[in-house]
């Protein structure tokens, strides 16, 4: 790595700011795309089985594109991987205007996945490369909170804009949004090579012992959140008649609930059983599915979301916990391989989340692929009984 003409670097407070800035923006975008891709068109004649496969694209492009963003940012530093993100993420957007035909917009929603791909992993490492390790962990877990709060305004602003200007009026927004994001990244982030004090990947973290029950929780959390994306807006137009905006408020609150009770799942984590929490939130899970499946009018489907969004936080909350634990016991310790392993396996969620729905969805109707998703999902938290019971029962 060599550094800049002007010997500049990257301050950690500026790192932290580009960083939170991105992970925003990708998240926004993904929450855009949730009440506005599933009725365009082009999407609607594909049928329920190629919506889920068009949602579960970005987290494929995602996972194929994240240990080659990790290998580059190894040899050359974060910031080209980060520029070569925005402007993935700008032409994606500007696919998603056209709104079709359908494999165009798959290419769009790979694209998108392939940058965030390059933009979660080039922004983590510019964190670990520029903030103090003691510091690290704290400026990490703001950039993740970051995500949230992406979804959660993704929604509601699609719907409102899309209700004013047409499904093309979001993306338009998002591009413009992303020339504020360029601007930071090309004005504060330097040339600056990876960090040499947290050298041990996603894979080292993988291996140490009980780690295979946090990866399959981060999962299940992930596709129980996504399996709906693609098949409730549809579901919600067709039988109640709510628009695009309606169908962002509801997914919206469904994030908000998740956000307002994370923090509160956390602070109860040194005094309740992580497997307890998680077992409950499988419960609330099913309830949501449950509702939502079978809902026979509006204020029932907004019970089950709400039920949903209180499995996020029940099965996220832990999950971050225990994936920390575990960095903590690779060898050497990497607080940055246990965030690439939580990335790979929170993707894997979204790839199996509304690949499955979609495919249940065609298979066999709304309403029974909402049950046979509970079903998969009561034969899946048995691993979560190896959990363990107390944050401290964890070796080290």
């Amino acid at each position: 790595m060599q550094p800049s003409s002007s010997g500049a670097t990257t301050s950690p407070r500026m790192a932290v700011v580009v960083v939170c800035v991105a992970l925003f923006t990708d998240m926004l975008v993904y929450g855009i795309l949730i009440p506005v891709l599933p009725l365009l068109p082009a999407v609607t004649a594909a049928g329920p089985s190629a919506t889920g496969l068009l949602f579960a694209a970005y987290a494929a492009a995602l996972v194929i594109v994240t240990p080659a963003a990790g290998r580059v940012v190894d040899r050359r530093g974060p910031r080209g991987p980060l520029l070569g993100a925005l402007v993935g993420l700008a032409c994606a957007c500007l696919l998603f205007t056209v709104g079709g035909p359908y494999w165009l917009l798959l290419t769009a929603r790979a694209l998108q996945g392939a940058a965030a791909g390059l933009s979660w992993v080039a922004g983590l490492s510019l964190i670990a490369a520029t903030v103090p390790l003691q510091r690290r962990g704290a400026y990490l877990g703001l950039a993740m909170s970051m995500v949230s709060v992406g979804v959660l305004a993704g929604p509601p602003l699609a719907g409102w804009l899309a209700r004013l200007g047409g499904h093309s009026a979001p993306f338009l927004f998002a591009a413009t949004l992303l020339m504020i994001d360029g601007a930071l990244r090309l004005a504060f982030v330097r040339p600056t090579p990876p960090p040499d004090d947290d050298p041990a990947t996603a894979m080292d973290v993988l291996w140490t012992p009980g780690c295979w029950p946090v990866v399959a929780l981060i999962i299940t959390g992930a596709a129980v959140t996504s399996c709906i994306e693609p098949i409730l807006p549809i579901q919600l137009a067709r039988a109640f008649g709510v628009g695009s905006t309606g169908i962002g408020l509801l997914f919206a609150l469904l994030t908000l609930v998740g956000a307002c009770l994370n923090p509160l799942v956390g602070a109860c984590l040194p005094c309740v059983s992580p497997r307890a929490l998680a077992l409950l939130g499988a419960v609330a899970a099913a309830t949501g599915l449950l509702l939502v499946g079978t809902g026979p009018s509006l204020p029932v489907i907004t019970a089950g979301l709400v039920c949903l969004g209180a499995a996020i936080a029940l099965l996220v909350a832990p999950a971050s916990a225990l994936i920390g634990v575990q960095g903590a016991l690779a060898t050497p310790p990497a607080i940055g391989g246990a965030y690439s392993l939580y990335n790979l396996a929170y993707a894997g969620g979204l790839i199996a989340g509304p690949s499955l729905s979609g495919i249940l969805t065609e298979w066999l109707g709304f309403t029974p692929a909402c049950l046979a998703m509970v079903s998969l999902l009561a034969l899946s938290t048995a691993i979560f009984t190896r959990l363990p019971r107390k944050l401290a029962a964890m070796p080290g």
